[in-house]
């Protein structure tokens, strides 16, 4: 009896200990200080190139007009297998650019968190 107890204790405590995480890491990072380098109707699409490397999505609008952006989705979110307790801390960073014979004309960044915390009761 006393031995079922025992193990039963050290099985329990090994289950609430374990815990898995996985990290989240898709796109290219760039900085707000990357962004601000843009000048509208004076950035080229070469400067852009320099500053910030290939975009993730480059569609053509008509012959003069594309828009780029860039994307980085970041963070990490656990799991906790006994509680069923899960937590997720992501956060997007986008660019988009509109482009015009090859200059950048408009431009709008935003960059939102998304944490979740749920549990199972």
């Amino acid at each position: 009896m006393l031995k079922t107890l025992i193990l039963s204790f050290i099985v329990i405590t090994s289950l609430v200990g374990c815990t898995y995480q996985s990290n989240v890491n898709y796109g290219k990072q760039f900085t707000t200080e990357q962004v601000n380098q843009i000048v509208k109707n004076v950035t080229t699409t070469s400067e852009l190139l320099e500053i910030f490397g290939e975009p993730a999505v480059k569609s053509v609008l008509s012959e003069t007009e594309e828009k780029w952006v860039y994307t980085y989705t970041g963070g990490k979110a656990t799991a906790q297998a006994f509680t069923m307790k899960t937590t997720s801390d992501i956060s997007t960073h986008m660019l988009d650019l509109l482009i015009k014979n090859n200059i950048v004309i408009n431009f709008a960044e935003t960059n939102n968190a998304h944490n979740m915390n749920m549990s199972v009761e």
